[in-house]
Protein backbone atom coordinates (compact mmCIF):
# COMPACT_ATOMS: atom_id res chain seq x y z
CA UNK A 1 0.00 0.00 0.00
CA UNK A 2 2.67 2.40 0.98
CA UNK A 3 4.80 1.52 -2.15
CA UNK A 4 2.28 1.30 -4.86
CA UNK A 5 0.96 5.37 -3.65
CA UNK A 6 4.91 5.99 -4.88
CA UNK A 7 4.33 7.55 -8.79
CA UNK A 8 6.41 4.78 -10.76
CA UNK A 9 6.32 1.94 -7.96
CA UNK A 10 5.60 -1.35 -8.65
CA UNK A 11 5.53 -3.37 -5.54
CA UNK A 12 3.40 -7.15 -5.58
CA UNK A 13 3.37 -10.24 -3.29
CA UNK A 14 4.84 -13.04 -2.97
CA UNK A 15 4.89 -15.99 -0.13
CA UNK A 16 6.57 -19.42 -0.10
CA UNK A 17 5.40 -22.09 -1.95
CA UNK A 18 4.13 -25.79 -0.07
CA UNK A 19 7.03 -27.85 -0.51
CA UNK A 20 4.92 -29.75 -3.12
CA UNK A 21 4.06 -26.80 -5.17
CA UNK A 22 7.98 -25.75 -4.56
CA UNK A 23 8.83 -29.51 -5.98
CA UNK A 24 6.44 -29.24 -8.94
CA UNK A 25 7.95 -25.70 -9.94
CA UNK A 26 11.52 -27.04 -9.76
CA UNK A 27 10.41 -30.04 -12.01
CA UNK A 28 8.72 -27.65 -14.79
CA UNK A 29 11.08 -24.75 -14.56
CA UNK A 30 8.32 -22.24 -12.71
CA UNK A 31 10.58 -19.19 -11.31
CA UNK A 32 8.98 -17.91 -8.70
CA UNK A 33 6.49 -15.71 -9.53
CA UNK A 34 4.20 -12.84 -8.21
CA UNK A 35 0.83 -13.06 -6.65
CA UNK A 36 -0.90 -10.38 -8.84
CA UNK A 37 0.76 -10.21 -11.99
CA UNK A 38 2.20 -13.65 -12.34
CA UNK A 39 5.75 -11.60 -12.94
CA UNK A 40 8.41 -13.95 -12.18
CA UNK A 41 10.66 -12.14 -8.78
CA UNK A 42 13.90 -12.20 -10.36
CA UNK A 43 12.40 -9.44 -12.89
CA UNK A 44 11.81 -7.01 -10.03
CA UNK A 45 14.84 -4.54 -8.92
CA UNK A 46 14.44 -5.07 -4.84
CA UNK A 47 13.32 -8.39 -3.43
CA UNK A 48 12.22 -7.65 -0.07
CA UNK A 49 11.39 -9.91 2.55
CA UNK A 50 10.09 -9.65 6.39
CA UNK A 51 11.77 -12.12 8.25
CA UNK A 52 9.83 -12.41 11.60
CA UNK A 53 11.02 -15.47 13.14
CA UNK A 54 14.03 -17.33 13.45
CA UNK A 55 12.18 -20.62 12.42
CA UNK A 56 11.44 -18.72 8.86
CA UNK A 57 15.38 -19.18 7.81
CA UNK A 58 15.03 -21.56 5.82
CA UNK A 59 12.19 -20.75 4.04
CA UNK A 60 14.37 -17.74 3.45
CA UNK A 61 17.00 -19.85 1.78
CA UNK A 62 13.98 -21.81 -0.53
CA UNK A 63 12.85 -18.58 -1.55
CA UNK A 64 16.19 -16.92 -3.07
CA UNK A 65 16.70 -20.57 -4.69
CA UNK A 66 13.32 -20.63 -6.37
CA UNK A 67 13.96 -17.07 -7.61
CA UNK A 68 16.20 -18.63 -9.11
CA UNK A 69 19.34 -16.25 -7.67
CA UNK A 70 22.35 -16.86 -6.12
CA UNK A 71 21.82 -18.22 -2.39
CA UNK A 72 24.92 -16.63 -1.27
CA UNK A 73 25.71 -12.86 -1.86
CA UNK A 74 28.91 -13.60 -2.84
CA UNK A 75 27.84 -15.36 -6.00
CA UNK A 76 25.09 -12.90 -7.39
CA UNK A 77 25.86 -10.99 -10.70
CA UNK A 78 24.84 -7.62 -11.39
CA UNK A 79 21.89 -8.15 -13.06
CA UNK A 80 20.28 -10.34 -9.83
CA UNK A 81 17.70 -8.11 -8.15
CA UNK A 82 18.76 -6.37 -4.34
CA UNK A 83 17.97 -8.53 -1.65
CA UNK A 84 16.55 -6.73 1.31
CA UNK A 85 15.53 -8.13 4.69
CA UNK A 86 13.22 -6.74 7.30
CA UNK A 87 11.69 -7.89 10.48
CA UNK A 88 12.53 -8.48 14.05
CA UNK A 89 15.35 -11.13 12.61
CA UNK A 90 17.81 -7.89 11.41
CA UNK A 91 17.96 -7.28 15.50
CA UNK A 92 20.75 -10.37 14.90
CA UNK A 93 20.79 -10.63 11.38
CA UNK A 94 24.33 -12.93 11.61
CA UNK A 95 22.78 -16.20 10.70
CA UNK A 96 21.81 -15.17 7.66
CA UNK A 97 24.18 -12.34 7.19
CA UNK A 98 25.50 -14.12 3.83
CA UNK A 99 22.52 -14.14 2.06
CA UNK A 100 21.61 -11.28 2.48
CA UNK A 101 22.53 -7.43 0.31
CA UNK A 102 21.06 -4.98 2.82
CA UNK A 103 18.97 -5.05 6.37
CA UNK A 104 16.75 -2.31 7.06
CA UNK A 105 16.86 -1.81 11.07
CA UNK A 106 13.58 0.41 11.43
CA UNK A 107 9.92 0.14 10.41
CA UNK A 108 8.64 0.59 6.52
CA UNK A 109 6.62 3.66 6.93
CA UNK A 110 10.10 5.75 8.08
CA UNK A 111 12.62 4.13 5.80
CA UNK A 112 11.14 2.49 2.62
CA UNK A 113 10.23 5.37 0.66
CA UNK A 114 13.66 6.98 1.04
CA UNK A 115 15.07 3.61 0.27
CA UNK A 116 12.93 3.80 -3.00
CA UNK A 117 14.60 7.40 -3.93
CA UNK A 118 17.90 6.53 -3.05
CA UNK A 119 17.50 3.62 -5.07
CA UNK A 120 16.16 5.27 -8.19
CA UNK A 121 18.91 7.46 -7.80
CA UNK A 122 21.66 5.16 -7.50
CA UNK A 123 20.61 2.72 -10.40
CA UNK A 124 22.63 2.92 -12.99
CA UNK A 125 25.47 4.73 -12.02
CA UNK A 126 26.64 2.06 -9.80
CA UNK A 127 27.16 -1.95 -10.32
CA UNK A 128 24.85 -4.13 -8.16
CA UNK A 129 27.88 -5.14 -5.78
CA UNK A 130 28.45 -1.23 -5.09
CA UNK A 131 24.74 -0.69 -4.33
CA UNK A 132 24.35 -1.84 -0.92
CA UNK A 133 26.92 0.02 0.35
CA UNK A 134 26.07 3.38 -1.60
CA UNK A 135 22.54 2.80 0.57
CA UNK A 136 24.45 1.88 3.67
CA UNK A 137 26.60 5.09 3.91
CA UNK A 138 23.84 7.25 3.15
CA UNK A 139 21.26 5.38 5.99
CA UNK A 140 22.41 5.10 9.11
CA UNK A 141 19.64 2.17 9.71
CA UNK A 142 20.63 0.23 6.48
CA UNK A 143 23.01 -2.75 7.59
CA UNK A 144 24.97 -3.56 4.74
CA UNK A 145 26.81 -7.17 6.62
CA UNK A 146 29.74 -7.72 3.66
CA UNK A 147 31.07 -4.46 5.53
CA UNK A 148 31.67 -5.74 8.99
CA UNK A 149 33.57 -8.91 9.93
CA UNK A 150 33.45 -11.04 12.86
CA UNK A 151 36.88 -11.98 14.59
CA UNK A 152 37.14 -15.08 16.47
CA UNK A 153 38.67 -16.05 19.42
CA UNK A 154 40.04 -19.92 19.81
CA UNK A 155 37.17 -20.66 21.58
CA UNK A 156 34.47 -19.41 19.60
CA UNK A 157 33.97 -16.50 21.14
CA UNK A 158 33.80 -13.01 19.23
CA UNK A 159 36.60 -10.92 20.03
CA UNK A 160 35.45 -8.16 18.12
CA UNK A 161 33.47 -6.79 14.80
CA UNK A 162 35.48 -5.15 12.56
CA UNK A 163 34.29 -1.92 10.07
CA UNK A 164 35.34 -2.46 6.68
CA UNK A 165 34.25 0.96 5.55
CA UNK A 166 34.52 3.36 7.78
CA UNK A 167 32.12 5.80 6.12
CA UNK A 168 29.11 3.02 7.53
CA UNK A 169 27.46 3.52 10.78
CA UNK A 170 29.06 2.09 14.00
CA UNK A 171 26.51 0.79 15.53
CA UNK A 172 23.59 0.54 13.47
CA UNK A 173 20.41 2.37 14.76
CA UNK A 174 17.13 1.90 14.51
CA UNK A 175 14.57 3.79 12.64
CA UNK A 176 11.13 4.72 13.80
CA UNK A 177 7.78 6.84 13.25
CA UNK A 178 7.17 9.05 15.70
CA UNK A 179 3.28 9.98 14.94
CA UNK A 180 1.43 6.85 14.20
CA UNK A 181 -1.52 9.30 12.94
CA UNK A 182 0.72 10.38 10.25
CA UNK A 183 1.67 7.13 9.21
CA UNK A 184 0.46 5.20 6.33
CA UNK A 185 -2.20 2.64 6.83
CA UNK A 186 -4.30 0.51 4.36
CA UNK A 187 -8.28 1.56 4.16
CA UNK A 188 -8.53 -1.29 1.43
CA UNK A 189 -7.59 -4.45 3.23
CA UNK A 190 -7.07 -7.35 0.76
CA UNK A 191 -10.04 -9.55 0.54
CA UNK A 192 -9.05 -13.41 0.11
CA UNK A 193 -10.98 -15.73 -2.38
CA UNK A 194 -10.61 -18.43 0.23
CA UNK A 195 -10.84 -19.13 4.05
CA UNK A 196 -7.52 -17.93 6.02
CA UNK A 197 -6.58 -18.38 9.48
CA UNK A 198 -6.68 -14.58 10.06
CA UNK A 199 -9.98 -13.71 8.77
CA UNK A 200 -10.03 -9.78 10.19
CA UNK A 201 -8.75 -6.12 9.88
CA UNK A 202 -6.07 -5.66 11.91
CA UNK A 203 -6.25 -2.05 13.27
CA UNK A 204 -2.63 -1.41 14.88
CA UNK A 205 -3.85 1.27 17.69
CA UNK A 206 -0.67 1.73 19.19
CA UNK A 207 3.57 0.56 18.89
CA UNK A 208 6.02 -0.32 21.52
CA UNK A 209 5.01 -1.44 24.81
CA UNK A 210 5.70 0.26 28.35
CA UNK A 211 5.74 -2.59 30.48
CA UNK A 212 9.55 -3.92 29.30
CA UNK A 213 8.92 -7.85 30.41
CA UNK A 214 12.60 -9.14 30.52
CA UNK A 215 12.59 -11.62 28.53
CA UNK A 216 10.40 -9.81 25.43
CA UNK A 217 12.51 -9.08 21.84
CA UNK A 218 9.41 -7.45 20.68
CA UNK A 219 9.19 -5.18 23.85
CA UNK A 220 12.61 -3.71 24.01
CA UNK A 221 13.15 -3.15 20.41
CA UNK A 222 9.70 -1.65 19.34
CA UNK A 223 9.76 1.42 21.58
CA UNK A 224 9.03 4.48 22.10
CA UNK A 225 5.88 3.45 23.06
CA UNK A 226 3.36 5.88 20.85
CA UNK A 227 -0.68 6.27 20.23
CA UNK A 228 -2.89 6.03 17.39
CA UNK A 229 -5.47 8.53 18.17
CA UNK A 230 -9.23 7.27 19.16
CA UNK A 231 -10.46 9.43 16.08
CA UNK A 232 -8.21 8.03 13.60
CA UNK A 233 -8.77 4.93 14.63
CA UNK A 234 -12.31 5.08 14.44
CA UNK A 235 -12.14 6.05 10.99
CA UNK A 236 -9.72 3.57 9.84
CA UNK A 237 -12.20 0.71 11.56
CA UNK A 238 -15.39 2.31 9.39
CA UNK A 239 -13.29 2.75 5.79
CA UNK A 240 -11.50 -0.47 6.07
CA UNK A 241 -14.82 -2.73 6.84
CA UNK A 242 -17.22 -0.41 4.30
CA UNK A 243 -14.02 -1.87 1.80
CA UNK A 244 -14.25 -4.97 2.62
CA UNK A 245 -17.02 -6.51 4.56
CA UNK A 246 -14.75 -8.46 6.80
CA UNK A 247 -16.85 -9.20 10.08
CA UNK A 248 -14.44 -8.82 12.36
CA UNK A 249 -11.80 -6.01 13.67
CA UNK A 250 -8.95 -6.98 15.44
CA UNK A 251 -7.61 -3.72 17.93
CA UNK A 252 -4.36 -5.08 17.69
CA UNK A 253 -0.88 -3.80 19.69
CA UNK A 254 2.09 -5.54 21.94
CA UNK A 255 -0.16 -4.89 24.98
CA UNK A 256 -3.43 -3.02 24.29
CA UNK A 257 -4.50 -3.01 27.22
CA UNK A 258 -2.23 -0.02 28.08
CA UNK A 259 -4.50 1.69 25.45
CA UNK A 260 -4.95 5.33 27.39
CA UNK A 261 -8.60 5.66 25.67
CA UNK A 262 -9.71 1.76 25.52
CA UNK A 263 -12.40 2.03 26.97
CA UNK A 264 -13.95 4.54 25.43
CA UNK A 265 -12.59 2.95 22.20
CA UNK A 266 -14.33 -0.46 21.84
CA UNK A 267 -17.75 1.33 23.33
CA UNK A 268 -17.60 3.66 20.55
CA UNK A 269 -16.37 0.88 17.88
CA UNK A 270 -19.42 -2.11 19.23
CA UNK A 271 -22.10 0.99 19.03
CA UNK A 272 -21.23 1.72 15.19
CA UNK A 273 -20.42 -1.93 14.17
CA UNK A 274 -22.91 -3.92 16.42
CA UNK A 275 -26.06 -3.41 14.07
CA UNK A 276 -23.93 -4.68 11.32
CA UNK A 277 -22.94 -7.86 12.64
CA UNK A 278 -19.22 -7.26 13.05
CA UNK A 279 -17.46 -7.75 16.35
CA UNK A 280 -14.79 -6.05 17.59
CA UNK A 281 -11.30 -8.58 19.02
CA UNK A 282 -8.41 -7.60 21.23
CA UNK A 283 -4.77 -9.22 21.81
CA UNK A 284 -4.19 -11.40 24.44
CA UNK A 285 -4.06 -8.60 27.94
CA UNK A 286 -2.89 -8.02 30.73
CA UNK A 287 -4.72 -8.09 33.98
CA UNK A 288 -5.44 -4.84 34.67
CA UNK A 289 -8.54 -2.79 36.74
CA UNK A 290 -9.70 -1.76 33.28
CA UNK A 291 -9.80 -5.24 32.12
CA UNK A 292 -13.21 -5.56 34.18
CA UNK A 293 -14.60 -3.42 31.74
CA UNK A 294 -13.67 -4.64 28.23
CA UNK A 295 -15.05 -7.93 28.02
CA UNK A 296 -19.28 -6.45 28.10
CA UNK A 297 -17.71 -3.68 25.21
CA UNK A 298 -16.49 -6.59 23.37
CA UNK A 299 -17.45 -8.86 21.11
CA UNK A 300 -20.79 -8.82 21.64
CA UNK A 301 -21.17 -10.79 18.24
CA UNK A 302 -19.05 -13.38 18.56
CA UNK A 303 -17.54 -14.80 21.68
CA UNK A 304 -13.68 -16.12 20.45
CA UNK A 305 -11.62 -17.06 23.80
CA UNK A 306 -10.06 -14.40 26.36
CA UNK A 307 -6.60 -14.41 26.22
CA UNK A 308 -4.93 -13.76 29.00
CA UNK A 309 -0.69 -13.63 29.10
CA UNK A 310 0.67 -14.92 32.19
CA UNK A 311 3.80 -16.17 31.54
CA UNK A 312 4.78 -17.69 35.18
CA UNK A 313 2.91 -19.48 37.51
CA UNK A 314 4.33 -17.61 40.69
CA UNK A 315 4.58 -13.79 41.55
CA UNK A 316 8.17 -14.62 42.25
CA UNK A 317 9.03 -15.47 38.68
CA UNK A 318 6.70 -13.13 37.34
CA UNK A 319 8.10 -10.03 39.57
CA UNK A 320 11.64 -11.15 38.21
CA UNK A 321 11.19 -11.25 34.75
CA UNK A 322 9.22 -8.03 35.09
CA UNK A 323 6.05 -9.02 34.24
CA UNK A 324 3.96 -6.94 36.86
CA UNK A 325 0.59 -8.28 36.93
CA UNK A 326 -1.62 -7.36 39.89
CA UNK A 327 -3.61 -10.83 40.49
CA UNK A 328 -6.20 -9.14 42.71
CA UNK A 329 -7.57 -7.87 39.45
CA UNK A 330 -7.71 -11.01 37.84
CA UNK A 331 -10.82 -12.64 39.49
CA UNK A 332 -13.00 -9.60 38.99
CA UNK A 333 -12.03 -9.30 35.33
CA UNK A 334 -12.90 -12.82 34.63
CA UNK A 335 -16.04 -12.65 36.59
CA UNK A 336 -17.14 -9.74 34.14
CA UNK A 337 -15.97 -11.58 31.52
CA UNK A 338 -17.83 -14.87 32.55
CA UNK A 339 -21.06 -12.55 33.04
CA UNK A 340 -20.88 -11.54 29.78
CA UNK A 341 -20.97 -14.90 27.93
CA UNK A 342 -17.23 -15.70 27.70
CA UNK A 343 -16.83 -19.82 28.03
CA UNK A 344 -13.24 -20.14 27.36
CA UNK A 345 -9.95 -18.91 28.84
CA UNK A 346 -6.94 -19.49 26.92
CA UNK A 347 -3.64 -18.58 29.38
CA UNK A 348 -0.01 -18.24 28.48
CA UNK A 349 2.65 -19.37 29.88
CA UNK A 350 6.48 -19.45 29.83
CA UNK A 351 8.31 -22.14 31.48
CA UNK A 352 12.58 -22.97 31.87
CA UNK A 353 12.76 -19.18 33.35
CA UNK A 354 15.88 -18.64 35.56
CA UNK A 355 15.11 -19.76 38.98
CA UNK A 356 12.09 -21.66 38.13
CA UNK A 357 11.12 -24.67 40.64
CA UNK A 358 8.40 -27.44 40.33
CA UNK A 359 6.89 -25.08 42.99
CA UNK A 360 6.35 -22.54 40.12
CA UNK A 361 4.90 -25.10 37.92
CA UNK A 362 2.46 -26.21 40.57
CA UNK A 363 1.06 -23.18 40.67
CA UNK A 364 0.95 -22.72 37.43
CA UNK A 365 -1.94 -25.39 37.40
CA UNK A 366 -3.53 -24.33 40.26
CA UNK A 367 -3.86 -20.83 39.02
CA UNK A 368 -5.33 -22.17 35.34
CA UNK A 369 -7.62 -24.62 37.94
CA UNK A 370 -8.67 -21.18 40.19
CA UNK A 371 -9.58 -19.20 36.79
CA UNK A 372 -12.21 -22.38 35.56
CA UNK A 373 -13.46 -22.74 38.87
CA UNK A 374 -14.57 -19.13 39.56
CA UNK A 375 -16.99 -19.26 36.46
CA UNK A 376 -19.30 -21.54 39.09
CA UNK A 377 -19.77 -18.25 40.67
CA UNK A 378 -21.97 -16.86 37.93
CA UNK A 379 -23.61 -20.46 37.18
CA UNK A 380 -23.26 -22.91 34.23
CA UNK A 381 -20.12 -25.00 35.59
CA UNK A 382 -16.64 -24.13 35.31
CA UNK A 383 -14.74 -22.79 32.40
CA UNK A 384 -12.68 -24.06 29.77
CA UNK A 385 -9.32 -23.42 30.39
CA UNK A 386 -6.55 -23.66 27.50
CA UNK A 387 -3.04 -23.32 28.86
CA UNK A 388 -0.08 -22.50 26.01
CA UNK A 389 3.15 -23.65 27.53
CA UNK A 390 6.41 -22.50 25.54
CA UNK A 391 9.85 -23.12 26.31
CA UNK A 392 11.97 -20.17 26.95
CA UNK A 393 13.71 -18.39 24.42
CA UNK A 394 17.24 -15.99 25.18
CA UNK A 395 16.80 -13.28 22.90
CA UNK A 396 19.02 -10.32 21.25
CA UNK A 397 18.58 -6.79 22.79
CA UNK A 398 17.13 -8.02 26.04
CA UNK A 399 18.11 -8.31 29.29
CA UNK A 400 17.60 -11.58 29.14
CA UNK A 401 19.97 -12.51 25.74
CA UNK A 402 23.21 -13.34 28.42
CA UNK A 403 21.16 -16.10 29.90
CA UNK A 404 21.08 -20.28 28.53
CA UNK A 405 18.16 -22.17 27.75
CA UNK A 406 17.50 -24.79 29.92
CA UNK A 407 18.34 -28.44 28.61
CA UNK A 408 15.63 -30.33 26.67
CA UNK A 409 15.72 -32.84 29.93
CA UNK A 410 14.35 -30.15 32.38
CA UNK A 411 11.80 -29.18 29.42
CA UNK A 412 10.79 -32.99 29.28
CA UNK A 413 10.07 -32.98 33.03
CA UNK A 414 8.28 -30.05 33.24
CA UNK A 415 5.80 -31.10 30.62
CA UNK A 416 5.34 -34.25 32.24
CA UNK A 417 4.79 -32.61 35.71
CA UNK A 418 2.28 -30.26 34.54
CA UNK A 419 0.23 -33.07 32.47
CA UNK A 420 0.07 -34.78 35.60
CA UNK A 421 -1.09 -32.10 37.18
CA UNK A 422 -3.56 -31.06 34.81
CA UNK A 423 -5.14 -34.93 34.75
CA UNK A 424 -6.00 -34.30 38.38
CA UNK A 425 -7.02 -30.84 37.71
CA UNK A 426 -10.29 -31.48 35.64
CA UNK A 427 -11.37 -32.38 32.21
CA UNK A 428 -11.94 -28.67 32.28
CA UNK A 429 -8.10 -27.98 32.42
CA UNK A 430 -5.77 -28.51 28.57
CA UNK A 431 -2.11 -27.53 28.15
CA UNK A 432 -0.77 -27.66 25.03
CA UNK A 433 3.29 -27.52 24.37
CA UNK A 434 5.30 -25.85 22.01
CA UNK A 435 8.19 -28.40 20.67
CA UNK A 436 10.97 -28.53 22.67
CA UNK A 437 13.53 -29.27 19.88
CA UNK A 438 12.18 -26.77 17.98
CA UNK A 439 12.49 -24.45 20.56
CA UNK A 440 16.09 -24.78 21.87
CA UNK A 441 16.88 -24.77 17.35
CA UNK A 442 15.26 -21.12 18.01
CA UNK A 443 17.41 -20.43 21.00
CA UNK A 444 20.68 -21.61 18.86
CA UNK A 445 19.61 -18.87 15.62
CA UNK A 446 18.69 -16.62 17.90
CA UNK A 447 21.86 -16.03 19.18
CA UNK A 448 23.80 -17.22 16.47
CA UNK A 449 26.62 -15.74 14.82
CA UNK A 450 27.75 -15.34 10.62
CA UNK A 451 29.07 -19.73 10.98
CA UNK A 452 25.43 -20.40 11.50
CA UNK A 453 24.80 -19.67 7.89
CA UNK A 454 26.60 -22.63 6.62
CA UNK A 455 24.66 -24.65 9.11
CA UNK A 456 21.41 -23.41 7.78
CA UNK A 457 22.23 -23.89 4.01
CA UNK A 458 23.22 -27.25 4.59
CA UNK A 459 19.95 -28.15 6.51
CA UNK A 460 17.82 -26.42 4.01
CA UNK A 461 19.82 -28.86 0.87
CA UNK A 462 18.92 -31.41 3.47
CA UNK A 463 15.17 -30.91 2.79
CA UNK A 464 14.77 -28.28 5.94
CA UNK A 465 11.80 -26.49 5.15
CA UNK A 466 8.18 -24.86 7.12
CA UNK A 467 10.09 -25.53 10.44
CA UNK A 468 7.52 -23.75 12.07
CA UNK A 469 4.90 -26.69 11.09
CA UNK A 470 5.22 -29.57 12.79
CA UNK A 471 4.16 -31.96 10.37
CA UNK A 472 7.50 -30.36 8.59
CA UNK A 473 9.90 -30.16 10.75
CA UNK A 474 12.88 -31.97 11.51
CA UNK A 475 15.45 -31.33 14.36
CA UNK A 476 17.86 -34.46 13.20
CA UNK A 477 18.63 -32.52 10.13
CA UNK A 478 19.72 -29.40 11.85
CA UNK A 479 22.06 -31.80 14.54
CA UNK A 480 23.76 -33.23 11.80
CA UNK A 481 23.76 -29.57 9.99
CA UNK A 482 25.58 -28.62 13.05
CA UNK A 483 28.29 -31.57 13.40
CA UNK A 484 29.25 -31.39 9.48
CA UNK A 485 30.17 -27.95 10.51
CA UNK A 486 31.77 -28.47 13.34
CA UNK A 487 29.60 -26.09 15.91
CA UNK A 488 27.60 -27.26 19.01
CA UNK A 489 24.12 -26.25 19.26
CA UNK A 490 24.85 -25.94 23.14
CA UNK A 491 27.31 -23.67 22.62
CA UNK A 492 24.86 -20.57 21.23
CA UNK A 493 21.68 -22.61 22.74
CA UNK A 494 22.31 -22.95 26.08
CA UNK A 495 25.48 -21.59 27.50
CA UNK A 496 25.77 -18.45 29.57
CA UNK A 497 27.51 -15.62 27.68
CA UNK A 498 30.02 -13.80 30.07
CA UNK A 499 28.22 -10.18 30.17
CA UNK A 500 31.98 -8.86 28.97
CA UNK A 501 31.74 -11.18 25.63
CA UNK A 502 30.85 -9.47 22.40
CA UNK A 503 27.83 -10.02 21.55
CA UNK A 504 27.49 -10.97 17.60
CA UNK A 505 25.02 -8.23 17.58
CA UNK A 506 26.72 -5.88 19.34
CA UNK A 507 27.18 -3.69 16.41
CA UNK A 508 23.60 -3.05 16.05
CA UNK A 509 21.71 -0.67 18.17
CA UNK A 510 17.50 -1.54 18.08
CA UNK A 511 17.31 -0.82 22.05
CA UNK A 512 18.36 0.07 24.77
CA UNK A 513 22.37 0.54 25.65
CA UNK A 514 24.17 -2.75 26.77
CA UNK A 515 24.89 -0.90 30.19
CA UNK A 516 21.02 -0.40 30.88
CA UNK A 517 20.07 -3.98 29.91
CA UNK A 518 23.05 -5.74 31.80
CA UNK A 519 21.36 -3.68 35.20
CA UNK A 520 18.27 -5.36 34.36
CA UNK A 521 19.81 -8.60 33.84
CA UNK A 522 22.00 -8.65 37.35
CA UNK A 523 18.66 -7.69 39.07
CA UNK A 524 17.88 -11.64 38.52
CA UNK A 525 21.38 -13.34 39.20
CA UNK A 526 20.64 -13.91 42.86
CA UNK A 527 17.84 -16.13 41.57
CA UNK A 528 19.72 -18.18 39.02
Amino acid sequence: NLLNGIDGVLCERVFCPWIDASERMRKLGIPLFSLESHRAVNEFDIVAFTLPYEMLCSNFIEMLDLVGISVWRKDRDDDEPLILVGGSQVHNLEPVADFVDCAVLGEAEATLPHIVEAYRGLRGKFRRSELSMKLAERFEWIYAPEFYEPVYNSDGSIGEVKLLNPDLAFPIRYKCVRNLDEAPYPRRPIVPFHEIVHDRINIEIMRGCPNACRFCHEGYTRNPVRFRSRDKIISLAKEAQANSGITEISLSSLSSADYPELEKLCSELNSIFSGENVSIALPSLRVEKQLKIIPAQTSRVRKSPLTIALEAGSERLRRMMHKNIDLANLKPALLEAYRCGWRRVKLYFMVGLPGETDADIREMVSLAKQIGEWKKEVGNGAAEVVGSVSFFVPKSHTPMQWMGQKSLDYYSHVRDLIKDLAWDAGKNIRFNFHNGYRSKLEAAIARGDRRMGKVLFDAWEAGAKFDSWDETFDYRIYSQAFENNNLAIDFYATRNIPPGETLPWQHIRAGLEKERLLAQFRFSEPEV
